[in-house]
């Protein structure tokens, strides 16, 4: 597997294990393809931010930079996720299974557009803890210990994206709290 140095700047310092699992199981890998690609999953994270990152380049640099760098993080998440799910037996595409057992594909409407930095970043954070909660309900479900640690440093990486965006709002944002507070009591 790939990574890049970028990669390094925003992940959690610590190693990422192995990849492997302990037997194919078709119904791990239906759970994990909704971290590969569901509503909240790595594939919609990488779009978003990406997304972030081109809006705001010219006005917030500093904070479009992160965004790249965090979206490279999630880019490995997904090629790691992608590996785990085919090593349970399942072909990785850009879609979830539902109980019937169609086939529902990403969608950029998935997507949270947002209006403007603080808006955005606040989206951002939102979805870094989405995405743990679906993680740690997976982790319950699946009996797997390999699968279980993987997705433990995954966990690992979120939370460390959430500080980091953290620090942008800390900076670019609660300046604004009072303004934005008084606009939406004004609005009521």
């Amino acid at each position: 597997m790939c990574m890049s140095p970028a990669v390094y700047k925003c992940a959690y310092p610590a190693p990422y294990p192995e990849l492997r699992v302990v037997k194919q199981n078709p119904y791990y890998a239906r759970l994990l393809l909704e971290d590969y690609a569901g509503a909240v999953s790595e594939t919609s994270a990488v779009m978003q931010y990406t997304y972030h990152h081109l809006l705001l380049e010219k006005q917030y640099k500093e904070a479009a930079d992160l965004l790249e760098c965090i979206s490279l993080v999630e880019m490995h998440h997904l090629e790691m996720l992608g590996s785990i799910i085919l090593m349970l037996g399942v072909e990785p595409r850009y879609r979830v299974l539902t109980v019937t057992n169609e086939e529902k594909y990403w969608d950029a409407s998935y997507i949270y557009y947002g209006s403007d930095l603080c808006d955005r970043i606040s989206a951002d954070i939102a979805g870094e803890w989405a995405a743990i909660t679906n993680y740690r309900k997976h982790q319950q479900i699946i009996d797997d210990p390999y699968i279980k640690e993987l997705l433990e440093r995954i966990i690992m990486d979120e939370l460390h994206h959430i500080n980091l965006f953290h620090q942008l709002m800390q900076k670019y944002c609660w300046h604004q709290l009072p303004q934005r507070v008084a606009s939406l009591s004004n609005q009521t």
